[in-house]
């Protein structure tokens, strides 16, 4: 059973974020002509967000167990 509290929500600044990334592979392909930077740039990007994603689901994880704690 869903509750109001297991709703996934993107905040904002994620869009902004990937805004900015796309930002700066777009531009770094239009001014310096070869896709080796932007490539490691949107490698870096990709590393970092997994990261945080790793980060989020360990701070999930922790909630859903004070959660449990709670309730016993």
């Amino acid at each position: 059973m869903a509750t109001g509290e297991s709703d996934f929500d993107v905040p904002r600044w994620v869009a902004g974020v990937v805004l900015v990334l796309v930002a700066v592979f777009v531009y770094a392909v239009v001014i310096g002509g070869s896709l080796t930077a932007p490539v490691a740039i949107a490698l870096g990007a990709l590393e970092l967000a997994i990261a945080l994603f790793v980060v989020y689901l360990l701070y999930r994880f922790v909630l859903a167990v004070e959660t449990i704690a709670e309730k016993l």
